[in-house]
């Protein structure tokens, strides 16, 4: 039985897409990783969301944490968590003027090719300024 979602080339990265991960706002959005795709020991979390309507995947109590103060701020309207970031060719930009070598993803499907592996954030807010707009905001908690 498959443990969860395996993204591990570009094909599979664009399937994805294709299917809505990783893309939309509030109850339409999937996030890139899903609590049970993540192998971990740890305090993962799926937590049904007032202000989305939907499940959110949570990957350790720190996350947890934020997404309550993020789900009672009243400045906040939209939270998409593990939000991947892209296009893939400005990570690997930022990893490499980081002098930085970006993650990537081995042995895709037997072949000894190397991809790059997607970057996420922890949160992606979308928050209503005072003065009626919108403003976004990536958040990495750790």
């Amino acid at each position: 039985m498959a443990r969860g979602r395996r993204l591990k080339s570009y094909l599979d990265y664009e399937n994805a897409l294709g299917d809505g991960i990783g893309v939309g706002y509030g109850q339409s959005y999937q996030p890139w990783l899903r609590a049970q795709d993540v192998k971990s020991r740890g305090n993962r979390s799926i937590v049904f969301g007032l202000k989305t309507f939907r499940n959110h995947h949570l990957l350790s109590s720190v996350e947890s944490n934020f997404f309550y103060l993020a789900e009672f701020n009243d400045s906040v309207i939209d939270i998409r968590e593990q939000f991947p970031l892209f296009p893939l060719r400005l990570t690997q930009q930022i990893a490499n003027h980081l002098h930085f070598q970006h993650p990537m993803v081995r042995g895709v499907r037997g072949v000894p090719v190397e991809v790059l592996n997607v970057m996420t954030t922890d949160f992606l807010l979308t928050l209503r300024t005072p003065e009626g707009g919108l403003r976004y905001k990536a958040i990495a908690v750790k």
